[in-house]
């Protein structure tokens, strides 16, 4: 099944964006950012002249026109990010995570992933695009880093040359881009997105590939792979809800990365538990050939101190919601597969088979009420069974609210102007409900 998306670059003759526009002027408050050509309008009204200090003041004219040429090709940021740069971000990347330390060990396999990421072809906009990251959010660039060296690694991995390797670094590199031209404030939020607000998001796979695909220093495989890095073999991701073969090589690395290195992005707790659990619960997301690369990275295992400040009460009465949570789904799909055809009928079997191995997964580590019941002192006393219960829940935590939005998202589509029946409605409640308590308070 698609979603139809319309994409939201920003093209000749659009409005330049207002989150691209503000992180240009709030690099031009750190620091000198001038404009590299005049700057017209769409009917060829000059806005401004070459060599124009952009700052704070020039925000609303250039949020209130559309503009002859893209914004990005208009902006000279001044000493900016570079293959000298990039390289020294990924060292410092591998110095910080073990895991990546793995990726690209000392000696010649970790220098050719290095050399791969430095030697990225650096368009003017897109250098700038990065500059931006850097400069004004650099949790966003250290994302963009840790991608391009796991992609390459995973590349490598499966016997790429080594041009497959470098455009392999080049699509983990650029693949958020059009993360740039979303509010920062919505992304940082700390209420949960759903709905509407998550629609920018949706998109912005779109709108990075478009902002890559004007240069011929990249190729429609990495214009593509970009565009498919939040797809997933199964046919969960988006934009376009792509399964299988309709994925492509690079994409299939790339949508891999994406959901492992997301789990080392800001100070997430025990990242490499979370990852493994996140492959073992989605085996029919990712390649397998990919997935077993990773298995290979995860070596160290977790230690007693990790689980301070898991507290067991709070851990099982958050797995005690989430199997409630489970619970309500296989009602509330029983009770609408009397109701709904076609489409519809199809998106609630999607999420059945998701959750149906979701609930396996609490099967198998023996969750269920009565379990619960029956372990809750060994909870408390045993530090490796809370860091597996606590990745598991936290993963489940994930899993659902995707499932919630995606099935938000999709019925949608399907007809704009139908409402949610009231199962429907009631285990979206029920799933918000989840993070008003916190499975990690003591």
């Amino acid at each position: 099944m698609s979603d139809s998306v319309a994409p939201t670059a920003p093209e000749a003759g659009s409005e330049a964006r207002p989150a691209f526009v503000q992180a240009v002027a709030d690099l031009g408050a750190k620091r000198q950012v001038r404009t590299s050509q005049p700057i017209y309008n769409a009917q060829g009204i000059k806005l401004l002249e070459g060599g124009v200090t952009i700052d704070q003041s020039l925000y609303d004219r250039l949020v209130s026109h559309r503009l002859l040429l893209p914004l990005d090709e208009c902006i000279d940021p001044g000493p900016g990010v570079d293959a000298a740069s990039l390289e020294a971000a990924a060292r410092a990347a591998v110095a910080r995570w073990p895991f990546f330390a793995r990726v690209a060990p000392e000696g010649a396999a970790g220098k050719a992933l290095f050399d791969a990421v430095a030697a990225v072809r650096l368009a003017k906009p897109v250098a700038l695009h990065l500059t931006l990251a850097r400069e004004t959010r650099p949790a966003l660039f250290d994302h963009s880093i840790l991608m391009a060296l796991l992609c390459a690694h995973l590349v490598r991995e499966s016997g790429g040359a080594k041009a497959d390797v470098r455009d392999a670094a080049v699509a983990g590199l650029l693949h958020d881009l059009g993360m740039l031209h979303i509010e920062p404030g919505l992304l940082d939020s700390e209420e949960r997105l759903s709905g509407d607000e998550l629609r920018p998001v949706y998109v912005h796979p779109l709108t990075s590939s478009m902002l890559v695909d004007r240069f011929p220093e990249y190729s429609k495989e990495i214009v593509r792979a970009i565009v498919e890095h939040h797809e997933r073999l199964d046919g969960s991701g988006y934009p376009r809800g792509l399964a299988g073969d309709a994925v492509s090589p690079l994409g299939r690395v790339l949508a891999l990365a994406e959901v492992v290195t997301a789990m080392f992005d800001g100070e997430r707790r025990l990242p490499e538990q979370r990852v493994s659990l996140l492959l073992r619960i989605n085996p029919r997301r990712y390649a397998a050939a990919h997935v077993a690369a990773v298995h290979r990275l995860l070596a160290v295992p977790a230690e007693a101190g990790d689980a301070d400040g898991i507290g067991a009460d709070a851990l099982v009465a958050r797995l005690l919601q989430l199997t409630d949570v489970l619970a309500l789904w296989r009602a509330s799909s029983e009770a609408l597969g009397r109701e709904l055809d076609g489409a519809q009928a199809a998106l609630v079997a999607s999420v059945d088979a998701q959750n149906a191995t979701l609930q396996r997964m609490l099967y198998d580590a023996g969750v269920t009420r009565e379990q619960l019941a029956a372990i809750a002192e060994d909870v408390g006393n045993d530090a490796a069974l809370r860091i597996e219960l606590w990745a598991l829940a936290e993963e489940l935590l994930w899993q659902l609210h995707a499932a919630a939005n995606q099935l938000k998202r999709r019925w949608r589509g399907a007809d704009a102007d139908a409402a949610h029946p009231s199962e429907l409605a009631a285990w979206f409640a029920a799933v918000a409900a989840l993070d008003e308590t916190d499975a990690k308070s003591a």
